[in-house]
């Protein structure tokens, strides 16, 4: 078989009821997975009087998944498109399953970095399988299947950051936690036999187009990923920031209590503001899912980061009761556009489909690692409502980076438009020449 071959399915009739049971085990799974990685940004508090650890190394625990999982999703794409595989988005489930349940059992910082680290290669060795393998059953209906698979992470997400919180305040909540490991290893057996019965990847849906490997392709690559890197630096900011905002404003109305009380007093609000923002991450990723068109892509990514820009930079003047509301509107203003970026990407890369999938995804998530730890410099330095300013200009100029995004419709558009004005000037010489001559034979 050909190396850029893409991995695709055959969607027979005989085959469908079983696509779909694989389609629905995929969401499941991306739901679950997300809801493990939510734990530590929803928990960041709690585990800082746990284990003891400063601000600062707090700041770069939550840098530590994103920069392992970013690396670890292009490494795990490239295996998979060069051996045709699917293996190793099953095996990330289950590192997945093992690092993040096991945190409770971390005694110190650096027991905590490695296991922290196991579970985050394993949640980026999922996604880019998941998501090309989903993006590929639903061919056709591309941006709709990226925009169901984005809504169910971040449903998971929701699920996971409401719920973690408040079930590790609990006596038990830590000991309790690597328990979770069983129904996520019943997932991936169940996921693995699924993708066993499917057909081998040989049968293809659609051919690389000829310019599916030319450098103006790549170009739209790199534009995509450098404006998915700010999305997720906007992202992983406000996570930490919310940890730092909800501390203030407890110990601005309890002057009085210990940091430890504090922690376990914002615990739940913080783990409430990052609901908020991947429910309006899952919000925005169905509502562009929806309504937009393939080949329309470029005015909403523009627009829809710089529209919802002041939205972050109005965080400092809110109570923590309309910061729920914020935080939502938030997620909708840096993420919507993401499974737009996800579909384009392998629009662009059939052959690369994993890798282009990972880009988008981990790829851009292992530079977001820098930005907690940079959000923590600025929180020193200049305070926090000056670093959320910061985080919202970061936002709108991730939507003004693409003004120079060309999509194929909008490019035939313009050729239209512009042989329709030659039509008219051509029509309006000839009249003008008719009228000339007309009045010379006068």
């Amino acid at each position: 078989m050909p190396q850029n071959t893409p991995l695709s399915l055959p969607t027979t009739p005989a085959t469908a009821p079983h696509l779909a049971v694989v389609l629905a085990a995929l969401l499941l799974a991306h739901a679950v997975v997300d809801a493990l990685a939510a734990l530590v940004p929803a928990s960041l508090g709690l585990l800082e009087v746990r284990i003891g650890i400063t601000a600062k190394q707090s700041a770069w625990l939550l840098g530590i998944g994103p920069l392992v999982s970013g690396l670890s999703q292009p490494l795990c794409a490239l295996l998979s498109d060069r051996q045709h595989t699917r293996l190793w988005g099953i095996v990330g489930l289950a590192l997945a399953g093992v690092g993040i349940c096991l945190l409770g059992l971390a005694p110190q910082m650096s027991a905590l970095v490695a296991i922290y680290a196991v579970g985050m290669i394993g949640v980026g060795m999922f996604h880019p399988v998941a998501a090309t393998t989903i993006g590929q059953l639903q061919q056709h209906q591309r941006h709709s299947a990226m925009s169901l698979f984005f809504v169910s992470g971040m449903l998971g997400g929701v699920l996971g950051a409401f719920c973690w919180p408040r079930f590790l305040t609990t006596s038990l909540g830590f000991d309790l936690l690597p328990a979770f490991m069983v129904p996520v290893f019943l997932l991936a057996v169940v996921i693995h036999w699924k993708f066993l019965r499917l057909p081998a990847p040989q049968t293809l849906l659609e051919q690389p187009d000829a310019e599916s490997s030319t450098r103006s392709n790549w170009s739209m690559i790199g534009l995509l990923y450098v404006v998915s890197c700010f999305r997720f630096c906007v992202n992983l900011s406000l996570f930490y920031l919310y940890v730092r905002w909800a501390q203030a404003a407890v110990a601005a109305e309890h002057p009085a209590w210990s940091p430890s009380h504090i922690a376990h007093q914002a615990a739940p609000v913080v783990g409430e503001l990052n609901a908020a923002t991947l429910f309006g991450m899952a919000v925005g990723g169905l509502l562009a899912g929806r309504f937009v068109r393939g080949g329309r892509e470029k005015l909403p990514m523009v627009l829809v980061p710089v529209l919802f820009a002041p939205v972050i930079a109005g965080f400092p003047y809110v109570s923590l009761g309309l910061g729920r509301v914020l935080a939502g509107l938030a997620g909708i203003g840096f993420a919507s556009m993401i499974p737009i970026s996800i579909a384009l990407a392998q629009k662009n890369l059939p052959h690369r489909a994993n890798l282009a999938s990972s880009l988008m995804m981990g790829g851009a998530w292992a530079v977001a690692m820098l930005a907690p730890p940079l959000t923590e410099l600025c929180v020193a330095r200049w305070g926090i409502g000056t670093s959320f300013l910061i985080i919202a200009v970061t936002l709108a100029v991730s939507g003004l980076l693409c003004l120079p995004l060309r999509t194929s419709k909008t490019l035939d558009e313009s050729l239209q438009i512009a042989a329709s004005w030659r039509n008219k000037l051509g029509q309006r010489s000839t009249e003008s020449g008719q009228v000339l001559g007309e009045d010379r034979d006068r």
